[in-house]
């Protein structure tokens, strides 16, 4: 999170507002097609690890997570557009050492949106070049167990990505669309409120991701109005480095240090979606 969470939350309904809204406004104007709306649910397995300056795993978390999301996608006369928003939540076990480097196991509950505008640029047949630009925001609450207190974790950070797509045509109402994404993005954001310090804003190191898809659609032709539907499957690495650190404070007297360490994220997902274009 950038700052606190009202100013989050209110951040993220002004960027769902403009691509949800203005954009399909904008596309329209340069000789597109209606656009078409989608709601789409499905589930994926999150894997979180952290490890230390020496690439030694600190903190271990795997769960399953339920997925929820909206489409808004459409054809122009040179290229394919869609903004998309996701929201995964659940809880994850969580396997780390406390701060005495004693071996500590609980749970984490996690909330992660994702919101994403992309566009496809068609370079010949089945073919096309993508871009995107992405921003995630997570709220991890970590449980306390014992005489270990728990505390939440808000993440906020955006992603740049270049892309490449490949469509077929496999019957007169089925398409396999098959993807890949690789990209980044600067530093974000980590806001932290630990037991025994005042609430601190840390700085997330820079960010690599890939990504894979494969998606089967069936039902009406993308420049027909009408009900289609879409299956698919996905995979999702996302590495980011180590910020620096920064001190922490009780009542302005310094009680020690925090910084980031290193964190790679791994899911696997599979979601299925209705559309309807109009």
């Amino acid at each position: 999170m950038l700052a606190t969470k009202a100013f989050g939350w209110s951040a993220q309904r002004w960027a769902v507002s403009v691509c949800l809204i203005v954009l399909p406004s904008v596309v329209a104007a340069a000789d597109c097609g209606a656009p078409g709306l989608g709601a789409l649910a499905g589930a994926e397995r999150s894997q979180w690890e952290e490890f230390d300056a020496h690439g030694k795993s600190l903190v271990r978390e795997q769960g399953t997570l339920k997925v929820v999301g909206l489409q808004v996608a459409g054809q122009c006369r040179t290229l394919d557009w869609s903004a998309n928003w996701t929201l995964s939540r659940g809880e994850r076990d969580y396997d780390g050492v406390t701060s005495t480097q004693a071996p500590f196991q609980t749970q984490s509950r996690l909330q992660a949106q994702h919101l994403a505008v992309q566009a496809w640029l068609p370079v010949r047949s089945g073919w096309s070049m993508g871009s995107q630009l992405g921003y995630r925001h997570i709220e991890r609450d970590i449980a306390g167990k014992g005489n270990v207190l728990g505390y939440p974790e808000r993440f906020a950070y955006w992603q740049a990505a270049l892309g490449a797509r490949y469509q077929a045509v496999l019957g007169a109402r089925v398409r396999l669309t098959a993807s890949a994404w690789l990209g980044g993005g600067p530093g974000g954001r980590v806001k932290l409120d630990l037991p025994r310090a005042d609430p601190v804003t840390l700085n997330l190191g820079s960010s690599r991701l890939l990504a894979l898809g494969l998606e089967l659609e069936g039902g009406e032709a993308a420049t027909q109005a009408g009900w289609s539907w879409q299956a698919g499957v996905s995979y999702r690495r996302e590495q980011t480095s180590a910020g620096p650190a920064k001190t922490l404070v009780r009542n302005g007297i310094p009680v020690g240090a925090a910084l980031q360490p290193r964190f790679v994220q791994r899911h696997w997902g599979g979601t299925a979606r209705v559309t309807y274009r109009f």
